[in-house]
Protein backbone atom coordinates (compact mmCIF):
# COMPACT_ATOMS: atom_id res chain seq x y z
CA UNK A 1 0.00 0.00 0.00
CA UNK A 2 1.44 2.96 -1.15
CA UNK A 3 0.71 6.55 0.56
CA UNK A 4 1.19 10.13 -0.85
CA UNK A 5 3.90 10.83 1.84
CA UNK A 6 6.00 8.06 0.63
CA UNK A 7 6.06 9.79 -2.86
CA UNK A 8 8.81 12.13 -1.30
CA UNK A 9 9.62 14.36 -4.19
CA UNK A 10 6.17 15.70 -4.78
CA UNK A 11 6.19 15.86 -0.90
CA UNK A 12 9.93 17.58 -0.99
CA UNK A 13 8.38 20.15 -3.10
CA UNK A 14 5.40 20.96 -0.68
CA UNK A 15 7.71 21.42 2.19
CA UNK A 16 10.63 23.69 0.50
CA UNK A 17 7.66 25.80 -1.05
CA UNK A 18 6.28 26.18 3.07
CA UNK A 19 10.03 26.75 3.77
CA UNK A 20 10.35 29.63 1.31
CA UNK A 21 6.54 30.55 2.39
CA UNK A 22 7.56 31.14 6.14
CA UNK A 23 10.32 32.96 5.18
CA UNK A 24 8.55 35.52 3.22
CA UNK A 25 6.09 35.47 6.24
CA UNK A 26 8.42 35.90 8.68
CA UNK A 27 10.27 39.07 6.69
CA UNK A 28 6.92 40.48 6.18
CA UNK A 29 5.71 40.48 9.57
CA UNK A 30 9.44 41.56 11.02
CA UNK A 31 8.63 44.90 8.15
CA UNK A 32 5.17 45.29 9.46
CA UNK A 33 6.02 45.52 12.90
CA UNK A 34 8.98 47.73 12.56
CA UNK A 35 6.62 50.29 10.33
CA UNK A 36 4.30 50.13 13.59
CA UNK A 37 7.11 50.42 15.77
CA UNK A 38 8.29 53.82 13.73
CA UNK A 39 5.65 56.11 15.07
CA UNK A 40 6.12 55.31 18.37
CA UNK A 41 10.05 55.26 18.62
CA UNK A 42 10.40 51.76 19.01
CA UNK A 43 11.79 49.91 16.03
CA UNK A 44 13.18 46.38 17.08
CA UNK A 45 10.07 45.28 20.14
CA UNK A 46 7.21 45.78 17.92
CA UNK A 47 9.21 43.86 14.96
CA UNK A 48 10.02 40.80 17.60
CA UNK A 49 5.97 40.51 18.68
CA UNK A 50 4.70 40.95 15.35
CA UNK A 51 6.90 37.81 13.76
CA UNK A 52 6.61 35.84 17.26
CA UNK A 53 2.39 36.10 16.80
CA UNK A 54 2.87 35.18 13.42
CA UNK A 55 4.87 32.65 14.31
CA UNK A 56 2.41 31.43 17.18
CA UNK A 57 -0.66 31.04 15.04
CA UNK A 58 1.81 28.72 12.63
CA UNK A 59 2.93 26.49 15.25
CA UNK A 60 -1.01 26.13 16.19
CA UNK A 61 -1.74 25.16 12.53
CA UNK A 62 0.87 22.80 12.78
CA UNK A 63 -1.18 21.14 15.27
CA UNK A 64 -4.28 20.94 13.21
CA UNK A 65 -2.10 20.07 10.20
CA UNK A 66 -1.12 16.73 11.89
CA UNK A 67 -4.31 15.91 12.84
CA UNK A 68 -5.52 16.63 9.91
CA UNK A 69 -3.36 14.39 8.26
CA UNK A 70 -3.52 11.55 10.90
CA UNK A 71 -7.38 11.63 9.86
CA UNK A 72 -6.46 11.76 6.21
CA UNK A 73 -4.18 8.16 6.42
CA UNK A 74 -7.13 6.59 8.16
CA UNK A 75 -9.65 7.36 5.28
CA UNK A 76 -6.39 5.82 2.94
CA UNK A 77 -7.74 2.61 4.47
CA UNK A 78 -11.05 3.01 3.15
CA UNK A 79 -9.34 5.08 0.15
CA UNK A 80 -11.50 7.99 1.18
CA UNK A 81 -8.54 9.97 2.04
CA UNK A 82 -7.04 13.01 -0.27
CA UNK A 83 -4.10 13.90 -1.88
CA UNK A 84 -4.36 18.06 -0.85
CA UNK A 85 -3.92 17.33 3.31
CA UNK A 86 -0.83 15.74 2.35
CA UNK A 87 0.04 19.20 0.31
CA UNK A 88 -1.26 21.19 3.81
CA UNK A 89 1.07 18.86 5.93
CA UNK A 90 4.37 19.19 4.04
CA UNK A 91 3.33 23.23 3.52
CA UNK A 92 2.81 23.18 7.34
CA UNK A 93 6.07 21.65 8.58
CA UNK A 94 8.18 23.97 6.71
CA UNK A 95 6.38 26.82 8.40
CA UNK A 96 7.12 24.91 11.60
CA UNK A 97 10.49 24.82 11.46
CA UNK A 98 11.18 28.29 10.28
CA UNK A 99 9.10 29.23 13.33
CA UNK A 100 10.63 26.64 15.62
CA UNK A 101 13.82 27.79 14.69
CA UNK A 102 13.10 31.63 14.91
CA UNK A 103 11.71 30.84 18.78
CA UNK A 104 14.77 28.09 19.57
CA UNK A 105 17.30 31.70 18.59
CA UNK A 106 15.15 33.94 21.03
CA UNK A 107 15.77 31.56 23.50
CA UNK A 108 19.46 31.16 22.78
CA UNK A 109 19.56 34.90 22.54
CA UNK A 110 17.39 35.31 26.07
CA UNK A 111 15.16 37.62 24.02
CA UNK A 112 11.93 38.19 25.79
CA UNK A 113 9.60 39.17 23.64
CA UNK A 114 6.20 39.16 26.16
Amino acid sequence: MSTIVSNSPWFLVQFKSGLKYAFYFMVISFVMGTIYGAFGGLFIEPALFATSLVGMFCILNFIFAILAAIVNSLLFIFRKGNKSVYRYFGLSLGFALVFLSYFYLLHLFKIEVF
